[in-house]
């Protein structure tokens, strides 16, 4: 028996509900999408990486590995970052929603994908394997250690970031 008296929710909506009060309840919900036909949305840089994000920590994760790669050459990965302010629902605007149908930060859309044509890049931890293969930089070669890295990766998406935040 845990150490808590915690008793999982029965359907998702009364997972929802249990976080009301909290800085996000009411942009935080089951469903995902544009909540309106067009409106004021990310507006492309010039640079072929265009990051959307916030100063979350899901948000940082792929700032950072977007610095580091610059700090190993300035010419890799030139990106331009674009602010998606989740406290007032940019992630559903419909220009987002085409980087991130999902509606949550963060969002690459990479104009140089593979075979040279755009790709859309969503959930940091994909972000981050993109950005390492597509670089070659932080991600072994061996499979060995690939899959060691892979294991510590997704343990961080799943385990180590959810409960600390």
């Amino acid at each position: 028996m845990p150490p808590y008296d915690f008793k999982p929710p029965d359907r998702i909506e009364e997972l929802y509900a249990a976080t009301a009060g909290n800085n996000f309840s009411s942009i935080n919900t089951p469903t995902s999408g544009a909540r309106e036909a067009a409106g004021p949305g990310p507006v492309p840089g010039t640079e072929a990486l265009q990051l959307y994000s916030l100063a979350t920590p899901n948000g940082w994760k792929v700032g950072l590995l977007l610095e580091e790669l610059a700090e190993i050459d300035a010419a890799t990965a030139p990106y331009d970052a674009h602010v998606i302010n989740i406290g007032s629902g940019d992630q559903f605007s419909a220009e987002f929603v085409r980087a991130n149908p999902n509606s949550k930060i963060p969002a690459l859309v990479d104009r140089e994908g593979p075979g040279g044509e755009e790709i859309t890049v969503f959930e940091s931890g994909s972000i981050l394997l993109y950005l390492a293969e597509k670089y070659g930089h932080f991600l072994p070669l061996g499979a060995r250690e690939k899959q060691e890295c892979y294991n510590w990766l997704f343990w961080q998406m799943a385990g180590q970031g959810p409960m600390t935040g």
